[in-house]
């Protein structure tokens, strides 16, 4: 079943249109029932004469041995988040008198308000995600 994103929607959505998207596309598939929040996956493990994936998870807060089990036909591992950020540095970057951060800790628009804001490796969607956010209260972005 295809399930296109609307096409009004500029080709790169932004993460407030992404969110309403996947929200959307669990309500049409009726995923919220294998949709887990808040949990640490204990294993995955495929199972060839089913075909399919068992996922054995904890929720948070959970005791160490209560482990609780799923059963579904495939799995998606989205640990971008998890990952550690790259910052790369550049030439004169030590007597730049500005903040300079990744985009991990960015937190919002408020503390850029009437400021310049160069944004560095906006091929990313996370750097494009903050380039607009910041495009409603910056100086100049």
């Amino acid at each position: 079943d295809y399930f296109p994103m609307p096409k009004s929607w500029a080709r790169y959505p932004s993460h407030w249109q992404l969110q309403e998207y996947l929200e959307a596309f669990v309500r049409h598939f009726d995923l919220a029932r294998l949709y887990r929040t808040s949990t640490e996956v204990a294993s995955c493990s495929y199972d060839e004469a089913s075909g399919s994936w068992t996922v054995r998870y904890r929720s948070a807060g959970a005791a160490e041995g209560e482990v609780s089990s799923l059963q579904v036909d495939a799995v998606a591992m989205c640990v971008g988040q998890a990952c550690e950020p790259y910052a790369p540095s550049y030439p004169g970057q030590e007597s730049f008198r500005g903040r300079v951060m990744h985009t991990v800790e960015y937190r919002g628009q408020a503390e850029f308000h009437g400021k310049r804001v160069l944004v560095v490796g906006a091929g990313a969607a996370s750097g494009t995600d903050v380039a607009q956010d910041l495009s409603f209260g910056a100086k100049q972005v």
